[in-house]
């Protein structure tokens, strides 16, 4: 979306969401005592706007849920004031709660789903009625060194040199501090590569951001492929902070990693560190950046951008990219476009948040990136591809 009214663009949405927020008495309701239900529990907690979970599983409602009361919808629907619901269950079942909602006379009108919550309505609420700035993703990309060579990679780290300079622990730790002067709450926060575990002052990385700004992060995470093992430096600073591996799993392409993703949970595991071993990847979707060349109008373009909306922030020093694999392939696959598609944070007036809100729901002074020349986008679902398989 191209900005016609910076700092204003969002104004009437955000009137009309707080009337609702405020009639309906400040308060959320989470349906779905599960995993997505926690992960909207434990954002909207810290503003303490939190009420309750609902869930269709009575042992949850006797018992509750980490210490959260957990209501049937019908104890819910005899509530005088009902609050914001927020349906959080695995999307494909969402259709199920909707049904079961309407048949007690609630409409769309009356709850939102939690992609549509978290990346856009509690961002609004944030800015607007709590005066302070949130986003839900970002990450700093410490190395674009990899210790694979996947043909698709969706950064382009494929293409990089082993020899490749990574980023200055310097550089890490001014990303960090613009980042945060900010931003005030992010849901995740992460550090990425490349292979991150390739970046040799990735445990000082870890202890200056941790130490400075975890009370600002929900989950602070490392991304790694699961090919190295960390230091015990690292595992010290990983547990002092709290921060979670997330572990890709591309075992049924390259099978020699199951020993590996073995070994690595078993060392976190033992030293009491959070991790996700994600389920076995058989297939990617490919971006295209090979061989897509469009040479559309604007318009066009904007329609590209505005129907992909990726999650994926990336700050480098002062710079913060709406889309890291737009900046990384770019300059990883030698595109070498999109060098100013970018906010600026330095350059931010002291009234920055109603701007910085609107740049991570997708405003920008052209509408889209250059690189959205050079990539499927949204459409790039319809084109599967074998996941990890490896260039030569």
């Amino acid at each position: 979306m191209k900005w016609q009214k910076m700092g204003h663009e969002l104004d009437a949405a955000a009137e009309t969401y707080l009337k609702s927020f405020c009639e309906r008495g400040e308060k959320i309701y989470v349906f779905g005592a599960g995993y997505f239900g926690s992960e909207v529990r434990s954002v909207v907690e810290r503003m303490g706007c939190f009420e309750a979970f609902l869930d269709n599983d009575k042992k949850k409602q006797q018992s509750g849920v980490a210490g959260y009361r957990v209501l049937s919808l019908e104890e819910y629907m005899l509530l005088p004031q009902k609050g914001w619901l927020v349906i959080a269950i695995e999307p494909k079942h969402i259709p199920e709660i909707a049904a079961q909602l309407a048949k007690r006379g609630l409409s769309e009108d009356d709850y939102f789903t939690w992609p549509v919550f978290l990346k856009r309505i509690f961002p609004i609420l944030m800015t607007y009625h709590y005066d302070r700035s949130y986003t839900d993703i970002a990450q700093i990309s410490v190395t674009e060194r990899c210790s694979l060579r996947c043909k698709k990679c969706a950064h382009g780290c494929g293409y990089v040199d082993s020899k490749s300079q990574d980023m200055a622990i310097e550089e890490v730790m001014r990303s960090a501090d613009i980042f945060f002067s900010k931003i005030d709450l992010i849901r995740e926060f992460v550090l990425i590569g490349g292979e991150p575990l390739l970046y040799r002052e990735l445990p000082k990385a870890v202890a200056y951001i941790g130490e400075r700004y975890r009370d600002k992060i929900i989950h602070f995470c490392i991304t790694t492929n699961g090919t190295l093992f960390p230091t015990e430096e690292l595992l010290d600073v990983c547990r002092q902070y709290q921060v979670m591996f997330q572990i890709s799993n591309y075992s049924l392409q390259l099978p020699n990693l199951t020993e590996k993703y073995e070994r690595l949970t078993e060392m976190l595991a033992t030293n009491e560190i959070e991790y996700k071993l994600g389920d076995a990847e058989l297939k990617w979707t490919d971006f295209g950046f090979e061989f897509v060349n469009r040479r559309e109008d604007e318009a066009e373009l904007q329609n590209v951008f505005d129907c992909c909306q990726t999650s994926c922030r990336e700050i480098r020093g002062n710079n913060y990219y709406f889309c890291v694999m737009a900046r990384s392939v770019s300059e990883n696959m030698g595109f070498h476009v999109g060098k100013d598609d970018f906010l600026d944070l330095d350059q931010l007036p002291e009234d920055y948040k109603k701007i910085l809100l609107e740049f991570e729901l997708g405003y920008s002074s052209k509408g889209y990136l250059d690189m959205c020349r050079h990539c499927n986008g949204a459409e790039a679902e319809k084109y599967p591809i074998q996941a990890a398989e490896q260039m030569p």
